[in-house]
């Protein structure tokens, strides 16, 4: 009996090793497929780049003693490794399993084995170069010939950087992939689920920290907006884990994948039209060139295929989405949504996106950092970005104005000025905030920055787009401007549907109703309003916002249109209304719109034809608003829509501090006199959006 007990005891263990070996070895092959079907780089230069290698390893062109913090010269050394490595390992390739080819990858893996390189920027010492060395080091275990044992071993000792236990969000998931890649070469099971539990734990909800927000907002860099950038490399490497270990026992749970995919599904790509994502959401990141383009992302959606193929009808609409196969307004979807965690409001639409990116004492205004996004000092003041087409603003960074970044009220300075702050700091303001039902809604924020103060808001119905702002002062000697739009030019600029602008520039004082039409956005005046508008040549460098890019001059022509509130404004105001989409704007549209209130206690809008009422309430108090009296003992966001026989009544806490509001409400028309006690949504959701029904028989 004892006999027999070990023989079945030994016989588990081997069963155990084996089914552990096929485990690895299925991960590893899952690994190389998609690094042989992404691999971005031509055999041809793989070959160009295989002759170039001299005897000691290394490449000539490369600055191996450089520790530049963004563009790091020797990182260029792992790529093209990896590029030979594919061309050694893929049975599509010429020099597929070729002996010189072998003895090249051999001399370059022991020249980086043999050193230590350093960037000064802790991200390419501890992310990209363990990442880069895991996957030359996986994919060399399906050659002919194999890395000599010594040499990776000193490979895999260089791999040991990071520790994904101290990192949060984004990079704690980047240091647990290349732990997750060690643990596929060593074949280490420990490792590999000490590297998996680290890859998926950012699948989760936080409450402002670094990470996936209870709003599905991503931040990164403390209480910063990262949809994208950060929020990108969180989709796309655990995206990539995920489909590496399907079908096996560390597939991730139902759970994880569901708030992973909702994410991907009702954050991350509606924001993108026609390949073309939201500048807003990129961070630091808009001073990198083609960086709003996102055909590249395209593996996502690949990975996605792979990993929840019963979904697969969406993911090729996604795809379509990326490739840009479909029409820009071909997307068919009506959604409004204010992240109230990352102070930022969408507005989408088969025909236009229109998005704010706001700012408060809980997040971070957007950063600077490793001499990028020099010059984003009011990247989070209220700025719109308004895509009709999509490309409206790719590459325009480099030639922008930057105190005249869309949607903002700044300071006119003589020249761009640098942001200071490093990495982010809170905005100084309380109030920002948003209520919505879904299709419609309103947003608002209180801007005091650079000795500007100023209360904007924005009110969003299905075609139109209402901005005001009021409360404008300045002490500062430069004239204060709101702009309303600063992007390529790309069609003729008509002015009230008659008179095209034969001028680079002109200076204006429009009258009330008059309007300006340009690329199929349209900009209504419902006041009389002095505004300044160019249509010329601008240059500018992409040196200039971002120190590790190219001096040479970019230049464009570029649509450019601001109201002037003059120096030392006392009480500034400005009202515009954005119409976009649109070849003509039809006035008795524009009668449909009244706007009630523009003063420092409130904002309010109505929206005649379509039945809805919004309002800002920077105060509490009683206030007349068309046919509504409105009393509120808080400061609050709301929205009133008129439906079957009933109201819809939305609000929202834009200090995010209140646990009621009393809201008093008189409509004589509706037969409607009730008062309304709620309770304000608390912890991780304070500053959502409150929904009631409120009955009437009218």
């Amino acid at each position: 009996m004892k006999i027999i007990l070990i023989f079945l005891l030994s016989f588990g263990l081997v069963m155990a090793r084996a089914q552990d070996k096929q485990t690895f070895d299925r991960i590893k092959k899952h690994v190389y497929d998609d690094e042989l079907l992404n691999s971005a780089t031509h055999p041809e230069q793989a070959a160009s780049w295989g002759s170039q290698l001299t005897a000691a390893g290394t490449w000539p062109d490369i600055d191996y003693k450089s520790k530049a913090i963004s563009l790091w010269p020797p990182g260029e050394h792992l790529d093209r490794l990896k590029a030979l490595i594919v061309a050694y390992v893929s049975p599509t390739s010429k020099s597929y399993q070729q002996k010189s080819l072998y003895d090249k990858i051999v001399l370059a893996a022991q020249y980086w084995a043999n050193n230590r390189f350093e960037s000064t920027n802790w991200w390419h010492n501890e992310i990209a170069s363990p990442k880069a060395i895991g996957v030359c080091l996986i994919l060399m275990k399906f050659g002919q010939e194999k890395i000599p044992v010594a040499v990776e071993s000193q490979l895999v000792k260089l791999m040991e950087r990071g520790d994904p236990y101290k990192k949060t969000g984004a990079n704690k998931s980047d240091i647990a992939m290349h732990y997750f890649y060690r643990a596929l070469i060593l074949e280490d099971p420990l490792l590999l689920a000490s590297a998996m539990e680290q890859l998926l734990f950012p699948i989760q909800l936080v409450d402002g920290k670094e990470g996936l927000q209870y709003d599905f907002s991503y931040l990164q860099h403390g209480p910063q907006l990262y949809i994208a950038g950060y929020g990108e490399e969180f989709l796309k490497g655990i995206s990539k884990v995920m489909a590496y270990v399907r079908e096996t026992p560390y597939a991730v749970t139902k759970e994880k994948l569901d708030l992973f995919e909702k994410f991907l599904l009702e954050t991350y790509l509606p924001i993108i039209r026609s390949r073309y994502i939201d500048f807003n959401v990129h961070g630091r990141g808009v001073s990198r060139p083609n960086i709003l383009r996102k055909d590249q992302e395209v593996g996502i959606l690949q990975q996605m295929q792979l990993i929840d193929p019963a979904k697969n009808e969406v993911w090729k609409k996604g795809l379509a989405k990326l490739d840009s196969i479909q029409a820009f307004d071909a997307e068919e979807q009506s959604r409004h949504r204010h992240y109230w965690k990352g102070d930022y409001t969408t507005h989408l639409s088969k025909h236009y996106h229109f998005n704010v990116r706001l700012a408060s004492k809980r997040t971070n205004k957007s950063e600077s950092g490793n001499g990028e996004n020099m010059l984003g000092k009011n990247m989070s003041d209220g700025v719109t970005n308004i895509q009709v087409f999509g490309p409206e603003y790719y590459n325009i960074m480099p030639v922008w104005e930057w105190d005249k970044i869309p949607g903002t009220t700044t300071r006119d300075y003589q020249a761009d000025q640098e942001l200071k702050e490093q990495w982010g700091v809170l905005a100084a303001n309380s109030f920002s905030g948003g209520a919505s039902n879904g299709k419609t809604g309103v947003s608002a924020m209180s801007v005091q920055y650079d000795s500007v103060a100023a209360k904007k808001a924005w009110f969003f119905f299905d075609k139109e787009i209402v901005c005001l702002g009021n409360g404008i002062n300045s002490s500062a000697a430069e004239p204060v401007v709101t702009t309303l739009n600063q992007t390529w030019l790309k069609s003729p600029i008509v002015w009230n549907g008659n008179e095209n602008m034969l001028m680079d520039s002109a200076v204006r004082n429009v009258k009330q109703g008059e309007y300006v039409l340009h690329n199929q956005v349209g900009y209504y005046f419902p006041e009389k309003t002095k505004i300044i508008l160019t249509a010329k040549e601008q240059t500018g460098s992409w040196y200039r916002i971002n120190r590790s890019r190219s001096k040479d001059l970019v230049h464009g022509k570029v649509f450019k249109l601001w109201i002037e509130h003059a120096s030392r404004p006392v009480n500034g105001t400005y009202a515009y209304i954005v119409v976009p989409s649109v070849t003509t704007i039809d006035k008795k549209v524009m009668q449909q719109l009244k706007i009630w209130h523009n003063t420092p206690a409130l904002q309010a809008v109505e929206h005649q034809g379509l039945a809805t009422m919004q309002a800002v309430f920077h105060q509490a108090g009683t206030y007349q608003i068309g046919a509504w009296s409105i009393q509120v003992d808080k400061p609050v966001i709301l929205q009133i829509t008129k439906g079957d026989r009933a109201f819809k009544l939305d609000v929202a806490d834009p200090m995010q501090q209140e646990k009621a509001v009393r809201i008093h409400l008189i409509n004589q028309s509706a037969k409607l006199n009730q008062t309304l006690e709620l309770a304000l949504p608390q912890a991780e959701y304070a500053g959502s959006t409150l929904s009631a029904t409120i009955p009437t028989d009218h």
